[in-house]
């Protein structure tokens, strides 16, 4: 893949950006992530057809603009949570929302490696090289941040869970979001099949499937966090849920 002058004025820049952020520490990393997630977000829930046109050639319509839009919103109410928690002294915390976004970035390189083998045609979804840069190199940086500050944990925290309503709520919130993330995540077309979406392309089902990463990421923070020190904490995950 050719570069242009911009790509690799983009490229030096995202690289000097990620490694002041990791050599800032765990607590720099996260809020960088953090907010760079909210933008990224944002920018899908609100101009989704700008963002898809940088990165395909097919044509697209209302359902591509929908799911769009619902993978910006996860990543929205995922932000909540880490915005919300930023202070716990629950060292638990941290390293459980290190470790779904390693997990969630993990299934969406997969899905970006996947789309760009068989939806390359213009027939099937049309992606281009842009997408590439978007998905391969930025989620690569993105996931080597949290896996650095994940590996490098040597507390584990950890405390015994508590048979409380909101723990409750919780696992059962975990429990269903992976089943549903992971069936959604393999068959793709066949839920969208079940929805009455008939004509689908290979952008529906990479954008479906980034969605569900993100959803994978929150369902294991759900499901971990009834292990959570504090109330204060369970409830900032729920409130991230609802966002």
């Amino acid at each position: 893949m050719e570069m242009s002058t911009t790509d690799i004025v983009r490229t030096a820049a995202m690289l000097v950006a990620f490694a002041v952020a990791v050599s800032r520490g765990r607590k720099i990393w996260m809020m960088a992530d953090a907010g760079a997630v909210l933008l990224f977000g944002l920018g899908w829930m609100v101009a989704p057809g700008i963002l898809l046109e940088q990165m395909t050639k097919g044509p697209l319509d209302e359902l591509h603009m929908y799911i769009s839009r619902s993978f910006g919103a996860v990543m929205v109410g995922s932000v909540v949570t880490w915005y919300m928690t930023r202070n716990s002294g629950d060292v638990t915390v941290s390293n459980v929302l290190l470790y779904s976004r390693v997990m969630g970035i993990t299934m969406q390189l997969l899905a970006v490696a996947y789309c760009q083998m068989n939806y390359r045609d213009l027939e099937k979804g049309g992606w281009t090289q842009e997408q590439i840069w978007y998905g391969v190199f930025g989620g690569g940086v993105w996931l080597l941040g949290n896996l650095y500050h994940s590996a490098r944990s040597d507390q584990f925290g950890c405390f015994g869970q508590r048979n409380d309503r909101v723990s409750f709520v919780l696992r059962l919130d975990g429990f269903l979001c992976l089943l549903l993330s992971l069936f959604e995540f393999a068959f793709p077309d066949m839920w969208l099949s079940m929805l009455g979406m008939k004509s689908v392309d290979g952008i529906h089902l990479h954008m479906l499937r980034c969605f569900i990463a993100v959803m994978f990421m929150s369902a294991l923070v759900s499901t971990w966090a009834p292990v959570f020190l504090k109330d204060e904490d369970k409830r900032n995950v729920l409130l991230g849920r609802m966002v």
